[in-house]
């Protein structure tokens, strides 16, 4: 069985190694820091559920801020933050970190957001911690009155400008990718999250915070330029799964796509498309790009412009010798999920994880769902790959 592990954030006189003045154990030169500071409690003896979501179900859209929740129990009340005997009193509160694992593995990292004390008969009593990752306090945050100025360059550089301009928008690491469009020089004004996503949208990669606090940011070629990370399969060769997704629909079909950069309107077309199944119109609002602005929606409508049958989720109830392999599993990795449906010759989608989800409850099997977007959908060829290296499958990108 998959092993949880849950820590959260304290500042109470038991686990607290802040200053404080006339404290006679946190007064003392040496012994506490300054301001507050979070100290880590392990609760995992306490653990009555998890759940946790990260990454998009709408494959349009950017990554959301990461979800996750805890139930924990507190017959003794030390949880509850009320309770001045606690030896985490004042620290149950939000704002105060929280990080999950599994068999060793960290799937989130956040903060809290909320504290759920429920009551029942008999002293039955439980806490749910509600908390979000970092994207949901850079949403909170916006640039100030004149705006940040800044130069051409490259779209993960941008990112870097941006987080280095002000160290409040950004308190953890960051793993950014070079990025493969350069965006325009101008100001950035408004909300700092929102307009980072723009910069994801403009070039078509993935912006995230990852499973262990960082800021990741994935260019558009990632998927295609590094390897399968692991195989799910139905047949033995790979990861075991026990339910899968698979969509014949229109959500992420497109055979118009418009975008508007540095004022000018870009459109590409499939007409045949529009002739055989009406028009769908993806807009693509403003984009910051410096060149390549006609190829950026071409690729777009190259991407969306097919109807096909995918795979869009699986869901692993993870043994010990599962959770190794699946609990890493990183939003933008490539993996590869093998099927047979009834009636049809073993089939394999080369795939990219759009989104991650976990649950586990006291004595039941730790859950992993995995949302993926077919890699064969995207305009790339790339020699030696076993996907994208067919012809007619991989198509030469931008």
């Amino acid at each position: 069985m998959t092993v949880p592990k849950v820590e959260i954030g304290f500042s109470g006189p038991g686990v607290d190694s802040s200053f404080k003045l006339d404290s006679s154990t946190r007064g003392i030169l040496g012994t506490a820091r300054l301001g507050p500071v979070d100290t880590l409690v392990d609760l995992s003896d306490r653990l009555v559920a998890i759940g946790v979501d990260r990454g998009k179900n709408e494959l349009t859209s950017p990554m959301s801020a990461g979800r996750a929740s805890v139930t924990l129990r507190n017959r003794d009340g030390a949880l509850d933050p009320l309770n001045t005997a606690s030896i985490y009193y004042p620290g149950v509160e939000p704002r105060r970190s929280v990080n999950i694992y599994a068999d060793g593995n960290q799937v989130f990292a956040g903060f809290v957001d909320s504290i759920d004390l429920d009551y029942g008969p008999g002293g039955q009593a439980d806490v749910t911690i509600i908390a979000t990752d970092g994207l949901a306090r850079m949403g909170q945050a916006t640039f100030g009155t004149a705006g940040l100025t800044v130069s051409a360059e490259d779209s993960g550089s941008r990112i870097d400008t941006v987080i280095a301009s002000d160290s409040s928008y950004w308190s953890g690491g960051t793993t950014v990718d070079t990025g493969d469009s350069t965006l325009a020089a101008g100001t950035a004004t408004g909300n700092v999250l929102s307009y980072l996503q723009t910069v994801e949208r403009s070039e078509g990669g993935l912006l995230f915070a990852g499973r262990s606090g960082n800021l990741e940011f994935r260019d558009r070629n990632y998927g295609a330029e590094n390897p399968t990370n692991l195989t799910l399969s139905d047949a033995g060769s790979g990861i075991p799964y026990q339910l899968m997704a698979r969509v014949s629909g229109d959500a992420d079909f497109y055979n118009r796509v418009t975008a508007t950069i540095s004022d000018v309107p870009y459109e590409a077309d499939d007409t045949d498309s529009q002739s055989d199944y009406g028009l769908r119109v993806l807009d693509l609002q403003t984009l910051l790009l410096d060149s390549g602005q006609q190829d950026r929606v071409d690729w777009e409508l190259e991407r969306r412009g097919r109807l096909i049958p995918t795979v869009r989720a699986v869901e692993v109830f993870q043994t010990v010798a599962a959770g190794t392999a699946v609990l890493p599993i990183e939003l933008g990795d490539r993996i590869d999920i093998v099927f047979t449906p009834p009636g049809v010759s073993q089939l394999t989608q080369d795939s990219v994880v759009v989104r991650v989800g976990h649950r586990w409850v006291d004595g039941e099997p730790w859950r992993t769902v995995i949302g993926v977007r077919s890699i064969e959908q995207d305009p790339f060829f790339v020699l030696d790959d076993g996907t994208l290296g067919q012809l007619g499958v991989g198509r030469l990108a931008f």
